[in-house]
């Protein structure tokens, strides 16, 4: 094959390659922050880049999306210490992404309780053999302030409160649900709340536990 010949091939080949490249590609390379390299038909690929280290966030919302991509339980801990988030913070990553049974943990036990839930950990579940021999349903144990003790616990406790401000503070610690409240309100005899919102609903049971309790104990002492 003649020089002139090899060049037009080589011409061809090279424009057939750039018009399987998109624009951002194309301008990558002809501003030269892309450069083109010579390999043989049977080199192997270039190894994929490496993936980006996952910046600690103080947002516990971004925490919770930054531990889903973590693979292993030591990074998703190591990432939980670096964000040096309060306990606060630890229960509203956990309650993001959907964990049940943290609202009493201390600190280390909140992270090793996050740490250890992961996508290595629903792989894990997905390998374990699947056991079809029969079972015995046995009901399900009610936790968190849905039963009736924890409720007793909290209207009690809303009580002993001497301002609505910290029984406002104690509430937001328990991270009840409407049905969690509906029974706290049940429990300090309140009636027709059923219709009320989330935060009008809090405000009756602050009020009927704290607020009516201390105007009661003003008038028996005048």
């Amino acid at each position: 094959m003649s020089d002139l010949k090899s060049f037009v091939t080589l011409q061809a080949r090279l424009f057939a390659f750039l018009e399987r490249q998109d624009e951002a590609t194309l301008q990558a390379i002809a501003s030269g922050s892309a450069q083109l390299a010579v390999v043989g038909a049977d080199a192997a690929p270039p190894p994929p880049p490496a993936p980006k280290p996952v910046t600690p966030s103080s947002n516990p919302l971004q925490v919770a999306q930054d531990l889903t991509k973590l693979p292993s339980g030591d990074e998703r801990r190591l990432y939980l210490n670096s964000a040096k988030l309060a306990v606060k913070g630890l229960r509203e990553v956990a309650r993001s992404i959907g964990m049940r049974g943290y609202s009493k943990l201390a600190k280390d036990d909140l992270i090793a309780l996050l740490a250890n839930h992961g996508p290595d950990r629903t792989e894990a579940s997905a390998e374990a053999p699947v056991d079809h021999s029969p079972k015995i349903e046995v009901p399900e144990k009610v936790e968190g302030p849905g039963s009736d003790v924890e409720v007793v616990a909290i209207a009690a406790h809303l009580r002993d409160l001497e301002t609505e401000e910290a029984g406002a503070a104690y509430l937001d610690d328990q991270h009840l649900d409407r049905d969690a409240l509906l029974a706290v309100a049940a429990e300090l005899q309140l009636t027709r709340v059923t219709r009320l919102s989330q935060t009008e609903l809090e405000k009756r049971v602050l009020k009927q536990a704290i607020g009516a309790r201390r105007k009661f104990a003003g008038l028996r002492k005048w």
